[in-house]
């Protein structure tokens, strides 16, 4: 069982009355109040791994929903993974284990801390009786494990159920009217945790004065939290995890790609193989889910369907997802890739510099931002070239998008640099990068079509619908190149290098 979380936390006095809750926008009613006891045992590796990735993994009883608890950031506030109590309680379940391993990586996972709550809670109900968001009043007492020592403390929690966050805004002002400060430390177990919380690295500020390394380094940080925050989407079976996950190399590979003479390389390229490596397998389960979206969908258009065409679409692609889907699965849990993973980690926390990092942002990454438009420019100028061969012209095509792509990502390292001035180059860029996609998955469906036309001629099947669906998918494509050809031509008049000079 999943759901999505958003609250807010709050630091009463330990007589702090609870605040008149009648007025928030949407509430009619507050329902009585309901006492409960809550025990919670913390778990983490001996490094803290999870708790520094912000994620927390507790088994709780007491309560309306006791269990296993793994909450994990997305958003504007987190998911919450749950699974019923099991007779071993300092044994965390498979389950819960294998969606964290790309944090813990097989390390052990042990009890940190035991939290036990005196929790008091309010439903707030709308004219339908219906449950807007719950307040919670907790008195908290928390003991670190190895430790004789509790800490005590109160919070107010106030999350939404179905309430709009419009409600936890005036919240907020509720409170602080009553003197009643937001939480400087909403999680439970960092509080518990005390001087032993780990610190999330940061990078300090950047700006066109600041080292280049710096820009680069606070992009890598980024990146690497979030990659591992779609690798647990993944092992949670979120299809949307492997489509994020692999944009994330992407970004990676691009940052190091062009901004390399601020980094060693001979510890960056291979990292960035191994980038294109696990791009690549999560590329093929991609390809097979957007790909069969993409052919039901233009058979759901389709005046003529001859034969069982639905059908043989569905047996293929169910037969590459499956396929795909197992190779991800062996992937993820191998040594290659959580070995790639440390030395993600490593390359965030202490990259290899060359003396280049140290220069001024202004100094360097203007260049490197100028040499990948050129790369791009000259790729575009190159297609009337290849007009005459089909193949050819689609290897070129193919290439203005991943020298687009990157500009757009090499982009998005510099704009907390230079912000505004990028928006033109950067929307260039991008516009580019979605419409030239959608015409490469033409070509991908196209290549698709023939080969599954081919096993229906085999099996004495007729073959129309999937030569209709072939012209469709050529159609779609000219349209595509013609967009990019006018949005190209009419970007170009508005000079998006000039912040370059």
């Amino acid at each position: 069982m999943a759901h999505h979380e958003i609250e807010r936390t709050y630091q009463p006095g330990p007589d702090q009355p609870v605040p008149d809750l009648s007025g928030l926008p949407g509430v009619v009613a507050v329902g009585s109040p309901q006492s409960f006891e809550l025990c919670a045992t913390y778990f983490d590796t001996p490094d803290l791994a999870l708790t520094r990735a912000g994620v927390s993994l507790r088994r709780r009883t007491g309560g309306a929903d006791e269990g296993w608890h793994l909450k994990i950031p997305s958003g504007q506030g987190r998911d919450e993974i749950r699974l019923p109590l099991a007779r071993a309680q300092r044994t965390v379940p498979a389950e819960l284990r294998r969606m964290t391993l790309g944090w813990t990586r097989h390390a052990d996972l042990v009890v940190i801390a035991t939290v036990v709550t005196q929790r008091t809670t309010y439903a707030l109900l709308d004219d339908d009786a219906r449950p807007l968001a719950e307040f919670a009043d907790d008195r908290v007492t928390a003991t670190p494990e190895g430790s004789t020592e509790p800490i005590a403390w109160r919070e107010w929690e106030l999350e939404l159920v179905t309430g709009k966050p419009r409600l936890l805004k005036a919240a907020d002002k509720l409170c602080r009217e009553a003197g009643v400060p937001p939480s400087d430390c909403p999680r439970k177990i960092v509080r518990a945790l005390g001087e032993r919380a780990p610190v999330p690295l940061r990078i300090g500020k950047v700006g066109p004065g600041r080292p280049a390394g710096r820009v680069l380094q606070s992009r890598l940080v980024e990146q690497v939290v979030e990659l591992l925050r779609h690798d647990s989407e993944i092992r949670r079976g979120l299809p949307v995890g492997v489509h994020q996950a692999r944009v994330v190399c992407r970004r990676l590979r691009g940052a190091l790609a062009t901004y390399r003479p601020l980094v060693e390389r001979d510890v960056t390229d291979p990292i960035r193989a191994e980038l294109q490596w696990v791009q690549r397998v999560l590329g093929d389960a991609r390809d097979a889910h957007v790909v069969r979206a993409r052919l039901r969908a233009l058979v759901d258009q389709e005046e003529v369907v001859i034969g069982p065409v639905r059908r043989r679409l569905d047996q293929t692609y169910r037969a590459r997802s499956r396929a795909a889907g197992a190779v991800v699965t062996e992937m993820l849990a191998s040594d290659r890739y959580l070995a790639l993973l440390d030395e993600l980690e490593r390359l965030a926390a202490a990259p290899p510099w060359t003396d280049e990092a140290d220069r001024p942002a202004t100094a360097l990454l203007r260049k490197r931002i100028y040499k990948d438009w050129k790369r791009l420019s000259r790729r575009v100028d190159a297609l009337d070239g290849t007009r005459g061969d089909r193949s050819a012209h689609n290897d070129a095509v193919h290439g203005v998008r991943k020298a687009a792509k990157r500009l757009r990502y090499a982009l998005e390292v510099v704009e907390p640099v230079w912000g505004e001035q990028t928006r033109p180059m950067h929307k260039l860029a991008k516009a580019t990068t979605q419409v030239l996609g959608e015409r490469q998955d033409t070509v991908v469906a196209r290549q698709d079509l023939l080969s599954i036309a081919a096993g229906a001629t085999a099996e004495r099947e007729n073959t129309l619908t999937y030569g209709r669906l072939h012209h469709r998918e050529e159609v779609v494509a000219d349209k595509q190149e013609h967009r990019f050809a006018d949005l190209w031509g009419a970007a170009s008049k508005r000079k998006p290098t000039a912040w370059l000079d």
